[in-house]
């Protein structure tokens, strides 16, 4: 678990970075997540990212993979940088436990159901600090999550 909780504070560093930059990755999973040689991660794939979004400024448009959209995402609302928080909570969650907390399968609509409609579920080998944080990661409404506005 201990390299979870490092790997995981590397995360978060490099998504304020990008936050403090304007940037929103949009599509962070854990195949864009690369490890350097020297240990470290790198956070790859921009491709589909937004940049000059600062401050209170929002975005719109369903993009990235669908199993680690967030709910505003998915539904085409306005969103800001809290998707990537979403993001990073179902990366956690994959990394402590090897699975998602919701739905894993290939059937999109089956996927956008659970999303939109369940609460995750977490392995009971989690400790209770990591599930309160997942749990706080992954807030169906986006002004209540855990880095709407940084963490």
């Amino acid at each position: 678990m201990d390299s979870v909780l490092y790997y995981a504070a590397e995360m978060v560093c490099g998504l304020q970075f990008l936050h403090s930059e304007g940037i929103i990755h949009r599509d962070f999973k854990p195949e864009n997540i690369l490890f350097s040689n020297k240990g470290h991660i790198k956070i790859a794939d921009f491709g589909l990212a937004a940049e000059n979004v600062f401050g209170n400024k929002t975005i719109s448009g369903s993009i990235g993979t669908l199993h680690n959209m967030a709910p505003e995402m998915i539904q085409c609302q306005i969103y800001n940088s809290a998707v990537d928080w979403w993001a990073f909570g179902i990366v956690l969650c994959k990394m402590a436990t090897g699975r998602s907390p919701f739905y894993e399968g290939r059937k999109a609509e089956k996927c956008i159901h659970f999303i939109l409609n369940c609460q995750p579920s977490y392995s009971e080998q989690l400790s209770t600090e990591l599930q309160d944080l997942l749990e706080k990661l992954l807030k169906k409404k986006p002004y209540k999550r855990l880095g709407f506005k940084g963490i």
